[in-house]
Formats: C-alpha cells, structure tokens, sequence
C-alpha cells in the first residue's frame, strides 16, 4: 500500500485512517468500525444509508431479506431478534438495513 498512500491520491482525512489502518490491519476492512465509517463519508450514496447503530433499542429493521428487532449493543454487533423464527442474531453495528420502522420509547 505505501507507493499508493500519497495525498494526490487520497484526501488527507482519509489517508490519516488507511495509515492507522496499515499500521496494524484486521483480518478485513469491513473489520475496522473506523476506517469502514470513514469510507462511508466519502460516498455520497451511503452516507444517506440507516445503520443499525443509529437505531434505537425496539426497533424493527430490514436486513438481507428478513425483519429483525433491535436488542442491546455488545461491543461492535447488536443482538437482534429475527421476527419470523425468533432466533436471536448478532448484527455487525455498522451494518447498512434496507428499511426500519423506529420503536416509540
């Protein structure tokens, strides 16, 4: 990564992250809440997405086909409730859904 790690080619926000990154990398990208959340700002098409992470507790959401509800956060995934089976899931935090209706608390 470091001959592509130049300011001419990334804005210096995003750059500051990838190095951190590369510093000590996870398994994946998508492993890195912080660096995934500063790829979101940059594309405008996700920046208008929901995560799961901005629902609140109760909530019902859309996710790869199937209704969940929104349990409590542990760490970086959140368990969830499948509405049809009723098995209990755990959601990465940052995981774009498709549709929700927000829980009146």
């Amino acid at each position: 990564m470091k001959p592509v790690m130049d300011p001419v080619i990334f804005p210096l926000v995003l750059l500051r992250g990838l190095k951190k990154h590369m510093a000590n990398p996870k398994a994946s990208s998508f492993s890195d809440p912080e660096l995934t959340a500063l790829f979101r700002s940059f594309d405008e098409k996700i920046k208008k997405a929901i995560l799961v992470s901005e629902l609140s507790e109760g909530s019902i959401f859309s996710f790869h086909g199937r209704w969940f509800k929104k349990g409590i956060t542990k760490r970086t995934r959140v368990l969830c409730q499948e509405l049809k089976t009723r098995r209990q899931y755990l959601v990465p935090a940052d995981a774009e859904v498709g549709s929700a209706q927000l829980a009146l608390l």
